[in-house]
């Protein structure tokens, strides 16, 4: 391996540090607002067809913990398992640093804000995706970790952020929380991201679509009993995610078959 790519590879210790140190203060944010807001959990009082049911937020715990695995990882190995280390470092930090004020923010009941940070991690978890996706000449253990991890993180991050939006746009009057029209207009943009980051990523990523398809689920179970359209686009989303996961692995098994003949 070139000597830039060695190094490109490997994550600085202040990075290292970073990413363990603020994996951990996302997992402990949840409790802040316990604690800055008397003990009174957030209530917006808006309730969106769109909104998942509340077993699907369940994942934060997985996400949580694999987080400060992979930055414990990070900090021993001072390796991603991947091309670019030190980005994927940099982007993970990043994600965990917003998602912190995001808990804040969201708890404090402040418009828009939690939704430009719920943004910033999701573009900063689909470039390390994208960066964990690529073909690595050794694959190990370390490797393993960080795509699960990337892929459940990114995956949740990037259904979660336009539910985010939809519920400021409603909460701020420009949109009525209780038609469906613009609701499913919003599931079917956030289907088609799914489907795109799935057949990009998904083949070396399968958290990705896995966790797509966990969040476009909890969507239709939440809605089933309250707006067809919306159940129904969910479930349709959920097989568009399966058939651009189906799709992405050919293409790899392509690609895999055109190189080992050249």
């Amino acid at each position: 391996m070139p000597l830039d790519l060695q190094q490109s590879a490997r994550v600085s210790a202040p990075v290292a540090w970073a990413v363990l140190i603020l994996s951990i203060t996302q997992a402990l944010a949840v409790f802040l607002p316990l604690a800055l807001f008397d003990g009174e959990p957030n209530d917006d009082g808006v309730d969106l067809f769109i909104s998942p049911a509340g077993y699907a937020f369940a994942i934060w715990g997985v996400i949580y913990v694999l987080s400060i695995i992979t930055a414990v990882v990070f900090v021993q190995k001072r390796q991603t398992g991947t091309q670019f280390g030190q980005r994927l470092a940099v982007d993970l930090a990043i994600a965990c640093g917003a998602a912190t004020l995001w808990l804040i923010v969201s708890a404090a009941s402040i418009d828009w804000l939690p939704s430009i940070l719920l943004t910033v991690m999701a573009i900063a978890l689909l470039d390390a995706a994208r960066i964990a996706a690529l073909p690595v000449e050794s694959h190990s253990s370390t490797t393993t970790l960080v795509r699960v991890t990337i892929g459940i993180y990114a995956g949740w991050a990037t259904a979660a952020v336009f539910v985010n939006w939809a519920s400021d746009i409603a909460r701020s009057g420009a949109a009525d929380e209780s038609s469906v029209g613009w609701q499913l207009v919003v599931l079917i943009i956030a289907a088609l991201v799914a489907v795109t980051v799935t057949y990009l990523y998904g083949s070396v990523l399968p958290s990705l679509p896995i966790t797509l398809a966990w969040a476009l689920l909890a969507i239709a179970v939440n809605a089933w009993s309250t707006s067809t359209p919306i159940a129904v686009a969910a479930v349709v989303g959920i097989v568009a995610v399966a058939l651009a996961y189906w799709a992405s692995t050919r293409r790899s098994s392509v690609s895999k078959g055109a190189l080992s003949r050249a």
